[in-house]
This record gives structure tokens, sequence and C-alpha cells, in this order.
């Protein structure tokens, strides 16, 4: 099922596909579910024997730790973050406190090394890594509830598409998925090029700062050659893909793009995207018969850059986030169905 979002209008003078990109990282949401909600902290162990750490933040449902709050609705929502991202990212802490407010349950993940995790992984987190998404869902399964919904952002917009479109059992009920790579190498490519190098170097200097602290089980000729890739294409041939255990870069890209998953998506999904996004390019969006898998509902937007979507303030949107409505309108659907 396919649809086109007319809906979402930018912000006045915030028309721009890098100001909304930008926008929420420069003003983020004031972070309420650290102090206003109730929260918890949990690591729990990934399970491939490396010994590595996943550290999630954990917001329990309102009813749980307030007097008068409503209901909850029996689900719990794994948000799970972008590249460089965490759990106190702009989009976890904004579709996060919706999602309390409606009722849910929230387990907020930090991917490999992220956040409040750094330093608890010897390996890098990567764009195929669906094991995790499993470990985190099984844990959520164990100990809160079996009605679980899953929200990726970006790279782990990726991830998340990936891990549905696996065989192997998938705990959740529904999913969302915003601003994903579809095609992790014509996604390289892009950010690779010069229409793409502002973000290639804002995030090759944060992912090689973390290689330069010693974190990651590397010898230091790897190390040394890792420091000086000048592409995403190199710092992924040189380190995520041979960490990672593939033959090189391409293998890697071909294994993990989403787009080769989305036949095998058997549960209800919403995947929202902005045709302008600077840092996912939207040819590959394009070029998908969407129709073809009717569990999998589609919003493009002409507007709202990359995780960005920020429209006009109203009585009752007082911040002009128009993503957390979106995604929550659909999971609520869903759970009503």
């Amino acid at each position: 099922m396919t649809s086109s979002n007319k809906d979402f209008k930018p912000r006045r003078f915030l028309e721009g596909r890098h100001l909304q990109t930008v926008y929420n990282v420069l003003f983020p949401p004031d972070n309420a579910l650290e102090d206003e909600y109730y929260s918890e902290s949990i690591l729990i162990p990934t399970n491939d024997g490396t010994g590595d750490t996943l550290w999630l933040e954990h917001n329990p449902p309102l009813a749980k730790v307030r007097k008068h709050a409503s209901p909850w609705n029996g689900y719990y929502i794994m948000l799970v973050h972008g590249m460089e991202g965490s759990s106190e990212s702009h989009y976890m802490v904004s579709v996060g406190k919706e999602a309390l407010n409606r009722g849910y349950g929230v387990i907020r993940m930090n991917l490999r090394n992220c956040g409040r995790g750094l330093g608890l992984a010897k390996k890098p987190y990567n764009a195929g890594q669906s094991e995790d998404i499993e470990v985190v869902l099984k844990y959520i399964y164990k100990h809160f509830t079996k009605s679980i919904l899953v929200s990726g952002f970006s790279l782990s917009a990726n991830i998340v598409l990936k891990f549905f479109g696996e065989k192997r059992e998938h705990y959740a009920k529904a999913f969302t998925a915003t601003s994903p790579p579809l095609d992790l190498k014509r996604s390289c490519d892009f950010i690779d090029s010069r229409a793409g190098n502002f973000y290639r170097d804002h995030f090759l200097d944060t992912m090689k700062e973390k290689v330069m602290l010693g974190i990651y089980d590397i010898s230091e000729k790897m190390k040394e050659q890792v420091l000086r890739s000048k592409s995403f294409f190199d710092f992924d041939d040189f380190f995520t893909a041979p960490i990672a255990g593939y033959a090189n870069v391409l293998e890697y890209y071909n294994i993990c793009s989403s787009v080769k998953y989305l036949s095998g998506i058997k549960i209800p999904g919403l995947i929202v995207h902005a045709d302008d996004d600077p840092v996912v390019p939207s040819e590959v969006w394009h070029e998908i018969r969407w129709k073809s898998y009717p569990l999998i509902q589609t919003v493009l937007t002409k507007k709202g850059g990359h995780v960005g979507f920020i429209s006009d303030p109203s009585p009752d949107n007082p911040e002009g986030r128009w993503l957390p409505r979106i995604l929550l309108d659909f999971f609520d659907s869903k759970i009503k169905s």
C-alpha cells in the first residue's frame, strides 16, 4: 500500500532540506524523559560471544509510576536511533514522550558504543546488526510485555526493515522506519559525493573519535588505516565490513541493504521519507514498486529533510514536531484494529 502525505508543511523559514535536518540537532526538545518521567538504565549482553553490552533506557508506562495517569494499553515501543545517535537523540526523545503520553511503555536502545554505552563493546555497530534488535526484543518480551512495537530511524530504520524481512522470530506486532537508507551502496555513493560531504565529514569525525579512544579490539595497523580514510566507503572497507565478518565492503552493502528484505516482511509497517532528504537519496525510493508490499504503508513528503519534519507550532502540537504524531497514529491504529 502506498500513500503520499500532503499534511506535512515545513515551518516558515525552515523550508530547506538542510535547515529541516539540522534544526532538531541545534534546537532539540528538552529531554523530559530523564527528569519529568521515571527512567531507569538496563544493561544486557549481546548474543554473539563478544562480551559486548547494550545500554537501554527504560521509561515504564505512566500508569505504573503516576497516579491519575492514562491507563497502560499493554504495549511497549522499542526505539532505535540512527548513525552516531543515542537514546537521547531528538527523535528518540520526542517520539518517546508522545508514546508515554498515549499510554505506552518505552525502551530506547543504544546501539553498540553509542550514548551511555560508549566503551561497553569491542565491536562497532553496523547497518545489518539485526541480531542486536532480536536480543532487545527478547528482553522486552520476557520482562515487560508480549505486545511490542518497533520504531527505527535512519541507519536503524535499515536494520529494522532487514530484521523483519529475515526468516526468524520477530516478537513484534508492527513497526515504523523513518528515513531508511534502503540501498547502502547508493547511499554511500551519495554521501561521499560533493552533495553529501558536509554530513560525511561530520559522521566520519565522530566515528574516528571512537577509534582513537581505543575501545575497539583492532591492531595498530588497522587503526592507522581507518584514521586515514577520507570517505564512508573507505571507512566501511577498512573497518566496518571486516570487523563484522564480511569479505569486503561490497558484500557488506549487498547483504545488509534493507531493499532486499522488503518482500519477506510479514507484519504491518510504516515507512516515512522526505523527497528532499540530503543524507539518503530518494532515487531508490522511486524505483521500488511499493504496491507489491501490501503490509507496508508509505508516506513520502515533498519536504522534511533527514528525520526532520519540523512544522509550524499549533495549539495541539506546540513544538511543531510532526513525526511523532504520524508514527504514533499508525501504532494506535494497529493496536485498535
